[in-house]
This record gives structure tokens, sequence and C-alpha cells, in this order.
């Protein structure tokens, strides 16, 4: 493949954001495969930058060893950007599967298939052009003219891999952000507390891997039609291009190296035993396969919440679902059924609504500071309390104290 002479000044800035890319990649992939307990959740993470470096490859190693007409290594690493472009979306995807799998629940088996297709694509595309022979891949360049039908084939390939790609990214996108809210629902059913669980960077991470896939889909286009409108040179733009590239790869480095898994039950906990009798003959409840009545959700039901008015429980900054199950004698299934079905709260919701009550009186009574009342009565940052406090009261604790 012989492309058309591009100005040397570009060639440096290619060849110095591809170094640089290349070995930020390679330090993060490094990191993230070193031994620990959470390894196997950020490997899917370590194939992503590896994958990334994988596809960086190809200029660092045509510069050191030049060769005309390229030789078949450097054809082989160019043409891996192919599948291992497409097989970064699946990974990121599979990242925060992982990150968010709920380890308090049986495993479920991963259903790879559909996602492996894209990828499995690109891969024939891959082995396709590399079996051609040297004097049809040599025509494979942008504006080639009279080329035959296994060139067109090949190029038909190259486009629709390209096509297949951006379309996988807003799917992928979904994906994750749907992942991301029922974790977040999950979270809500066992901690009291869920800062420093929430996957916020993720959130915003698929906001950028959005703005990414637009940023390159209208540069794509703006070429491809010649469109001509205010900006257009900056989607032209190869700076402005490093620089996108630079704040998505630095973000997933910053954030997704040292993020661990959340819904983890806390460890060094005894088998779970009820201390109940064992469910009468009869239909079960909906509620799972747990067979109780009514009458001991409400014994249960009660339990809690003499628990949190007389032992304040409510208190303890780092609750968790397994604490309130323990303290009464149940199992979580069931301390959890007791909260939605007869209380009608999350675990969450309904412990955080004890603390708010608490602050409550004490903006009332001391003349002690928000922040430390906040601390006191179980919350862990200023911003959850102030959130809890104006979804259960209705206004900002500094108004609530201007008001008693």
């Amino acid at each position: 493949m012989t492309p058309p002479p591009l100005d040397f000044d570009q060639e440096t800035l290619r060849l110095t954001a591809a170094v640089g890319f290349l070995v930020l990649s390679l330090f993060c992939c490094n990191v993230l495969l070193l031994p620990d307990r959470d390894r196997d959740s950020r490997m899917p993470l370590a194939l992503f930058f590896m994958a990334s470096a994988g596809e960086l490859l190809a200029l660092p190693v045509s510069v050191l060893f030049p060769a005309s007409p390229p030789s078949f290594a450097t054809l082989a690493l160019e043409l891996a950007e192919i599948p291992l472009t497409m097989a970064q979306p699946f990974l990121l995807w599979l990242y925060v599967h992982r990150l968010t799998a709920d380890r308090t629940q049986p495993a479920q088996p991963q259903r790879l298939l559909w996602h492996m297709l894209p990828i499995g694509f690109a891969c024939a595309v891959y082995v396709y052009v590399l079996l051609l022979p040297p004097e049809l891949q040599a025509g494979l360049y942008p504006g080639a003219q009279s080329l035959g039908i296994w060139q067109i084939i090949a190029f038909a390939g190259f486009y629709g891999a390209t096509a297949v790609f951006y379309v996988l990214i807003p799917i992928y996108a979904v994906l994750i952000l749907r992942r991301l809210r029922r974790y977040r629902t999950r979270l809500k059913d066992l901690f009291a507390s869920t800062e420093g669980r929430e996957l916020a960077w993720a959130w915003w991470l698929t906001a950028a891997v959005c703005v990414f896939w637009l940023f390159n889909l209208m540069a794509i286009l703006a070429t491809e039609l010649a469109l001509s409108f205010p900006g257009v040179g900056l989607l032209d733009s190869l700076t402005a291009a490093i620089l996108v590239r630079f704040g998505l790869i630095w973000s997933i480095a910053l954030w997704g190296t040292r993020q661990r898994p959340g819904l983890v039950p806390p460890p060094a906990r005894a088998p779970e035993t009820p201390d109940l009798p064992p469910p009468p003959p009869g239909p079960l409840r909906k509620y799972g396969h747990s067979g109780l009545s009514d009458d001991r959700l409400d014994r249960i039901a009660t339990k809690i919440d003499a628990l949190m008015k007389d032992g304040k429980l409510y208190l303890e900054p780092d609750l968790s679902l397994w604490d309130l199950a323990e303290r009464i004698g149940v199992t979580t299934h069931y301390a959890s059924q007791a909260l939605n079905e007869k209380i009608g709260l999350r675990f969450f919701d309904y412990v955080n609504g004890w603390r708010v009550r608490e602050a409550a009186d004490r903006l009332r009574s001391t003349d002690a500071t928000i922040l430390a009342i906040a601390y006191d009565v179980g919350f862990n940052s200023r911003s959850s309390f102030y959130t809890a406090f104006k979804r259960e009261i209705g206004m900002t604790p500094s108004q609530y104290r201007s008001a008693a």
C-alpha cells in the first residue's frame, strides 16, 4: 500500500502522538495486570489498552524499519487497526459490566456471541487483505483507480468495518448507561452510603466517548461529502484529533485503572442462618422464593424500625444491609424484602431518611455547624447530605435552620 506523500511536520506530529499514546497505553496495561484480587475485573480494560497500543505500532515500526515497498510485517501491523479498533467498544463495555457485576447474587453466564460478530467480521477483512497478492495490496490506497474485483471487495470490507464501528459506539454507550443505571439502583438496596461506588466517572466517560465518536463522524462526513461550514477546518485538524483522543485515553487511564467492583459483600461474613421457622406450604410470594408470610414480614419490619429508633444504627457511616440483617438475625434477602414490601423503601432511602430526621432535630436544637451535623448523623459527604435533606424535607439545611 503506497499512501500519498504527507507533509513532514504533520508526519512528525503524528509520530510523536503515536509514540506518546503507545507508551501511555502500555503503562496502563501493565498497571492493570499487576497481581491483585480484582485483576479479573480489570482484565477487559487491560485488553482495551493492549488493543490501543497494538493499533499504534505501525507508524513507529515503519519509521524505525523503513522499506519500499512496505514489508509484510509493516502491512500486517498497519491493517491490525481494523480488528483492534473494532474490539475496543466491546472491551470498554465488558469492563463496566464486570465492575458492576452483582457478586452478592449467583453468577449469570454471559452471552457474548453477538458481541463477537463485529470483531469476527473485522478479523475476516484483515485476513482477506493480508492474503491478497502483493501487487493487489499495493493498489489499496485512497483515491486508487482501475480497481479489480478483489480490490473492490477489500475496499468494501474497509468501508463496511468503518460503518459498523461507528454504529457500535452509540450502541455500546446505551448499553453502558443502562448497566450503570441498574447498578446504581442495586447499590441503594445494599448500602446506606454509596460514595466511592457509584462509578460517576463512567457516566462522564461514556459522554466523552460519544463526543469522540461525533467528532470523528463529522470529520469523515465533511471529508467524504466535501462539506463547507464554519469550523469545518477544525474537524480535519490533526492537532484537534490528537487532543480529543488524548483527553479520552487519559480519562480512561486516570479513572479506570483505580476502580474496584462495588457490589461485593463484606469479607468474613458467617453463612446466613435466619432465626425463623420453616415457611408454611403454599404459593410463594412475588419477592424471590422466600415464602415468608405477611406476619413474619411485619415482625422483621418492626425489628428494623425498633433497631433504628432505639439503637440509632443509622449513625454508622458505613452501614450496609449485611450489618442490619446480622443485628436482627435474618438473611439480607429477608431484610430487603421487609424493607421493600412492608416499609416501602430501599435500604438507602430508609436509612438516610432516619439520618435526615436526626439532622433536622440537631439543626433546631444545637449550634453545631451543618457539616459537623452531617458527619455526626452518618453521612460521608456534604453533597450527599444536602441531596438527601432537600429530598426529604424540601429545603436545604441552611434554609431549614433559618426557618426553625
